[in-house]
């Protein structure tokens, strides 16, 4: 029976696989089924990582989106408000340059070459003129020769002769009111 038992090294020869026996790689293999797992594993994780990276940015540019939507539509509301106010001054303008061209034909005064300060100091003296033209008639009428003549004298002093019984351009009354100025200086002189 001695020839049945082996001894222990050869029992552990006859577990070790042995060349050619197709048992040899068993423990690589495990290794690199291993490896290979962890590797396939860590891939995914790397995948899923670059997932949620990827959505995390597509959801702050879709923030920034709405941001710059929001920012660019109160823009246009207040670019539609200030052409809104430019059509209304543009409207006001209109309505105010053909009140004055109204004024200005008005007063006589219908070029735009003419400035507006002058004209209407010219209006005014013409009807401060007429004003004291009626106060020496007034008065040469109530029979007070010095009052009158006082008053036509100051009003000739203001404004001169030749503007006051002149009928041109220069002249500052009315056709009516330089015969009246003319007649009022004769009955005066006499």
């Amino acid at each position: 029976m001695e020839d049945n038992k082996t001894p222990q090294g050869e029992e552990n020869e006859a577990q070790l696989p042995v060349e050619g026996d197709g048992h040899e790689m068993q423990p690589e293999k495990k290794l690199s089924r291993t490896t290979l797992t962890f590797y396939i594993i860590g891939l995914f994780l790397v995948a899923i990582a670059l997932i949620l990276v990827s959505y995390i940015s597509q959801v702050r540019s879709n923030k920034q989106l709405q941001n710059l939507n929001t920012q660019l539509s109160d823009q246009q509301k207040v670019a539609q408000g200030a052409t809104q106010k430019m059509e209304d001054l543009q409207k006001q303008l209109t309505a105010q340059s053909e009140e004055l061209s109204a004024v200005r034909k008005a007063l006589g005064i219908e070029g735009t070459e003419i400035d507006t300060a002058k004209a209407v100091q010219a209006q005014q003296q013409a009807l401060d003129a007429v004003y004291q033209l009626l106060r020496a008639e007034d008065a040469l009428r109530a029979g007070d020769r010095t009052a009158a003549k006082a008053q036509i004298d100051k009003l000739t002093g203001a404004y001169g002769a030749d503007r006051l019984g002149a009928t041109d351009d220069k002249a500052l009354l009315s056709a009516e009111g330089a015969a009246i100025y003319k007649k009022l200086t004769q009955e005066l002189a006499e």
